[in-house]
């Protein structure tokens, strides 16, 4: 028993010894591990921290919304994956590394295909390497070698990356330096091909924006990282992108000595701001209508093209503003790819025309509605003035001049001339007159001017008057004109729409609007507010460009004429007769073209204009049938359109 006990004893001092020697050797290797990070290894961690660096890096806003008057999206920001090139991969004491650029383009082409961003023109290794190289040295050129913080310079590469695309690109990000694919947003349009005129669309910036739009506000910084903000091109987009675009913010962020991000965290130097979402007066329901009605017309009729126009007469706002053919402005996000440019360019039909203020066609009989108004103002004319409509009606030099189709109408006021559209009545009233002094009354109703509406590529049209036929006979390739303004012939083929004056649908639209309303000559526009993210509403604002230059008399007998073509004894326009409301309206038919065997014109733009409610005006509309014949298929088709906006409620 006691030698069991003192065994004991010995045991435990045993295990106090082994714990306390276990113990001094820990202490030593951690002094030792201690020094070694403080004396050993500090100067190479102290020569780390410095290379640590801090850089800023943009973070693009999103832009603004646009939708349509009654709130329906019409642009909008979806998710996409975008390529980029971070640049100071690339750069060595002697500047650009050349050779690893070709390599990575080399890798970078065999992946994207045809996903390049509209900057890039050829799609091929060369082309892609020969690019990035001169983004670097322009990086590089802009430099300064005391700088201490530094923009992370990189270049977009390509916008919208398809997901397998995505896929190979992430795994090549492993073996190409600088590579990243990082989700971002691109511009999309859910309203179809039915307001790509009116929207237009966005792509990357290019340095010609950089030399045109100021707002853009590029410095230094901005400039090496390689010009990525997205602007609006054509439509809307182009018009309001200083207030769509947005504001971008500006974020500080510390890499180490080989360009990694060493915190998760980032600093707001600057706040990134959204643009301001864009409304419009475009009812898209009623554009869309539009827009079948005329594609429907134009295949019925085998026209080459056409335009509807819905405008309210006060105000100036397009309802509807449409052309046929378009196209899907999607096709140019992230750039259209040459074989389908192509293919826009070379359709006879032009797509990319933007007909209600691009196209250029003589007025027809819708002229006469100028003419009417004017002669009343000027005294010319009044309701007791009588002309006879007869066949064999010729100038004084015997050459003839008829009616449509050779008609007879006998003994004509000009309310009978407006409702059976009397060529020989107008014919005789600048007889009796004069051009000089009617030509100020197609200026002061816009002819030969732009409207101003909120949209680019709008067309002057042309100002028939003696003056501009000189102009025209003596323009390089006019083989088929003489300058001399021949008082009788060129003065009643004006008068009746036939003559060298040309407008566009818009034009013809806003001087309706301008009889219909009393004699205000609106800015028509698109444009009918801004909001921001906070609620705040900014009204756009745009004045008339003329009133009161007509009386009051004068339009008031022209709106009445125009409503006996369409209900009165002598109507030439029966396809509105019986419309679900009143119409006021002029039909036109221009004529061009060979003319046949039957002394007709083989070809011929059908026109019908007017506006309704007759009692109390509120729209003016146009449709215009490109090549499609007969002005009264034209009022077919708005007869159809009248007769569904009402049905809707409008």
């Amino acid at each position: 028993m006691v030698w069991h006990e003192e065994e004991k004893i010995k045991t435990s001092s045993w295990n106090f010894t082994y714990l306390f020697i276990i113990m001094i050797v820990l202490f030593v290797w951690l002094a030792v591990a201690l020094v070694g990070l403080q004396i050993v290894e500090g100067g190479e961690y102290s020569q780390t921290s410095a290379a640590n660096s801090v850089v800023l890096s943009y973070k693009y806003p999103n832009r603004g919304v646009i939708l349509d008057r009654n709130g329906e999206i019409l642009a909008e920001n979806v998710a996409a994956n975008n390529l980029y090139l971070v640049l100071d991969d690339y750069y060595t004491k002697e500047g650009v590394d050349k050779e690893k650029v070709s390599e990575a383009a080399e890798q970078i082409v065999a992946v994207i295909g045809d996903q390049w961003r509209t900057q890039i023109e050829d799609q091929d290794t060369e082309s892609l390497a020969a690019w990035l190289v001169d983004q670097m040295q322009k990086s590089l050129d802009k430099r300064e070698e005391d700088m201490t913080v530094e923009l992370l310079s990189e270049v977009l590469i390509s916008e919208d990356v398809d997901n397998e695309t995505t896929i190979k690109l992430k795994s090549l990000s492993d073996t190409v330096e600088g590579l990243a694919v990082r989700e971002g947003s691109k511009r999309n349009y859910p309203g179809g091909h039915e307001f790509t005129h009116i929207l237009g669309y966005t792509s990357i910036v290019t340095a010609e924006d950089l030399d045109e739009l100021d707002y853009l506000d590029y410095d230094e910084f901005v400039a090496r990282n390689g010009y990525n903000d997205i602007v609006g091109r054509l439509g809307v987009e182009k018009v309001y992108d200083e207030q769509l675009i947005g504001e971008r913010g500006l974020i500080a962020l510390e890499i180490d000595g080989y360009g990694n991000v060493v915190t998760d965290t980032s600093h707001e130097l600057q706040p990134v701001n959204s643009g301001k979402n864009l409304y419009l007066t475009i009812d898209s329901k009623a554009q869309k209508k539009m827009v079948e009605v005329i594609d429907a017309g134009v295949e019925k009729y085998n026209a080459t093209g056409g335009a509807g126009i819905i405008q309210d007469i006060k105000t100036g706002e397009l309802l509807v503003l449409s052309t046929f053919p378009t196209y899907d402005n999607n096709q140019f996000i992230g750039g259209i790819s040459q074989a389908d440019y192509d293919k826009l360019l070379n359709d006879k039909r032009l797509p990319l025309l933007d007909r209600p203020i691009g196209a250029q066609f003589p007025p027809g009989s819708t002229f006469k509605t100028i003419a009417a108004a004017a002669a009343l103002d000027a005294g010319v004319i009044d309701l007791d003035t009588i002309y006879v409509s007869r066949t064999g009606y010729t100038f004084s030099n015997g050459a003839p001049f008829q009616e449509y189709r050779n008609n007879s109408y006998g003994s004509l006021n000009i309310i009978d001339a407006i409702a059976r559209s009397s060529n020989i009545f107008f014919c005789e009233t600048i007889r009796d007159w004069s051009i000089n002094e009617l030509v100020p009354y197609y200026e002061k109703f816009g002819i030969g001017d732009y409207t101003g509406v909120d949209l680019y590529g709008e067309q002057p049209g042309r100002l028939p008057s003696p003056a501009h036929k000189k102009e025209l006979a003596n323009t390089p390739g006019v083989t088929w004109l003489d300058e001399i303004w021949y008082p009788e012939g060129d003065s009643c083929n004006t008068v009746i729409g036939q003559g060298i004056g040309l407008v566009t649908p818009l034009q013809m639209s806003n001087w309706i609007a301008a009889i219909a309303n009393g004699g205000t000559l609106t800015t028509p526009h698109v444009g009918m507010k801004f909001k921001d993210a906070d609620g705040s509403e900014e009204m756009l604002e745009f004045k008339p460009i003329r009133a009161d230059f007509i009386s009051d008399e004068a339009l008031e007998t022209t709106r009445y004429a125009m409503r006996q073509a369409v209900a009165g004894p002598k109507k030439s326009i029966s396809a509105l007769t019986d419309a679900k409301v009143a119409v006021a309206a002029k039909t036109g038919t221009a004529e061009f073209g060979a003319i046949n065997s039957k002394g007709q014109y083989e070809h011929a733009h059908g026109w019908v204009t007017g506006f309704f409610p007759y009692d109390d005006p509120k729209y003016a509309f146009v449709i215009l049938l490109e090549d499609g014949g007969e002005s009264f298929y034209a009022a077919q088709m708005a007869r159809e359109y009248i007769d569904w906006m009402v049905s809707e409620g409008y």
